[in-house]
């Protein structure tokens, strides 16, 4: 993450304020006059912890996606069992983007806008720490038999990742489909999504033991 200008650690006020701010009104329209109100802060605290607008936004994305990395990983460990760390780590994405609901708007609104540019610093160092132990998983269960050796890992790695992704990015149309309204899937389907993403991951990867015999 781009270092604050102060050596303290700024006040999580600045940031939590910022990810709504940017996910509701974008990188552009937002304000340092209003990520101030928003914060309860002075604008000037927030030029003392970070250079400008651009750094403060590029903080915002980076701590978000090291908050689901940092997660996954205490939670799915290379030596864990693949189906349990695979669950663990949709759970984990599922809990970043499904109960931050300005999460997903921000992560939309950076690939759209930005083309990610924001974010590739925190892909090429964290994210792909993620990636990579989600591919490990998926072949060390092809290697023992556990999951089908068909598939490819990386590709299986995106498809086990893009669900809750899309899920949450497309919550107004999900939340309309699913009879809730625009405002999205309830807090109970939400929930329930995650385990069904989970299931839906699993019943691809693994053989089908009924089919063998």
């Amino acid at each position: 993450m781009q270092r604050p200008r102060s050596a303290e650690p700024p006040p999580t006020a600045i940031l939590d304020a910022a990810e709504r701010l940017f996910a509701e009104r974008g990188f552009r329209a937002a304000t340092i006059q209003e990520l101030g109100k928003a914060s309860r802060l002075s604008p000037a605290l927030i030029y003392y912890y970070y250079h400008d607008k651009a750094g403060l936004y590029q903080a915002v994305i980076e701590r978000l996606i090291e908050s689901m990395v940092t997660g996954a990983l205490s939670r799915a460990p290379a030596s864990a069992d693949p189906a349990a760390a695979l669950r663990a780590i949709i759970e984990v994405q599922g809990g970043v983007f499904l109960d931050r609901p300005h999460a997903a708007r921000l992560i939309a609104r950076e690939l759209v806008d930005y083309q990610g540019q924001h974010a590739q610093k925190a892909v090429r160092t964290t994210l792909t720490r993620l990636f990579q132990r989600l591919t490990g998983l998926i072949q060390a269960a092809q290697r023992s038999g556990q999951f089908r050796a068909d598939l490819d890992p990386a590709f299986a790695s995106v498809s086990v990742v893009a669900q809750i992704a899309w899920f949450a990015v497309a919550s107004p149309v999900v939340g309309t489909l699913l009879g809730d309204g625009a405002k999205g899937p309830s807090a109970r389907k939400r929930r329930a999504f995650v385990r069904h993403a989970a299931d839906f991951a699993l019943s691809a990867l693994e053989h089908d033991r009924g089919a063998s015999r």
